[in-house]
């Protein structure tokens, strides 16, 4: 399927997002043969605290391993994006510093005060640590995602956060509209996870009046859809598989339509990011 967006993107941007999620795949697949997750009941916990599940238990992520994804993905950034060479060779001189273990905890709490900390302490931009940090986890998050994927799909699943993942606890921006009945499916882009929603329902506010939910499209690319909500004025990207007739690669789907970002945002809608609560 054509993926050229409407709208020009910044040059290189989207050839970025392909190579880092390749660097991911090879880092998953490595990880198979190495890390085991013992899997926990899902619906139990979820339930039970109400949740995501990994600020909830122990995933048992080493600090070596970190390390160890950490260096490999200074490694590609150094390839893909000569640009943050200083930062990295900042962070680079300064791993003898590092708690790696303590990173961990703190990523899964999430504890992002502690993060910004450790930046200011390393003199890195927080962006840049924040970035490199998720994306160097996001491997070995996507391997334990796997484990609940069937838990996830199952027809009595039911999670009450639509918007937040409930394996990672990431803020969800994107969804899909199943082929073959519609069916909403919530996409995570940190651990792939996916997770069942009402179609016609504002995963922000809960508002389900068919008059307040629209959605938005440019001519052309009519799978790709922004649905908005008069209520609370939140949007949220789709693609309808119904329309296109196949699936696609969320991960990049997402990336590629930014141009529904922008669209929703310059006629007064937000995705609600600043009220994100794990």
């Amino acid at each position: 399927m054509d993926m050229r967006p409407p709208a020009p993107l910044p040059e290189g941007y989207l050839d970025f997002f392909q190579s880092l999620e390749s660097w991911q795949n090879e880092q998953t697949i490595k990880l198979r043969k190495t890390y085991v997750h013992t899997k926990e009941n899902l619906t139990a916990r979820l339930n039970r605290h109400r949740k995501p599940l990994l600020s909830q238990i122990n995933p048992h992520i080493d600090g070596d391993l970190l390390k160890d994804l950490l260096d490999s993905f200074l490694d590609f950034l150094d390839t893909a994006r000569p640009s943050v060479k200083d930062p990295i060779g900042q962070l680079r001189s300064n791993f003898h510093q590092l708690n790696f273990d303590h990173l961990v905890k703190s990523f899964l709490a999430p504890k992002e005060s502690e993060l910004i900390a450790v930046a200011k302490q390393l003199a890195i931009p927080e962006d840049f640590w924040i970035f490199v940090l998720d994306h160097s986890l996001r491997p070995v998050l996507r391997l334990i995602a796997e484990s609940y994927r069937e838990d996830l799909a199952a027809a009595d699943f039911h999670w009450d956060f639509p918007t937040i993942c409930p394996i990672c606890g990431a803020k969800s921006h994107f969804s899909r509209l199943r082929q073959e009945d519609g069916q909403r499916i919530m996409f995570c882009d940190r651990c792939f996870s996916e997770w069942k929603t009402r179609y016609l329902f504002c995963v922000h506010c809960g508002c389900d009046r068919p008059k307040d939910i629209t959605y938005l499209s440019i001519e052309g690319h009519d799978a790709y859809r922004v649905y908005v909500c008069q209520q609370c004025h939140g949007y949220l990207k789709t693609y309808d598989e119904r329309t296109s007739g196949q699936p696609v690669d969320m991960y990049i789907a997402n990336i590629s339509t930014i141009y529904l970002d922008m669209l929703a945002q310059e006629q007064g809608y937000t995705n609600h990011d600043e009220n994100q609560v794990t």
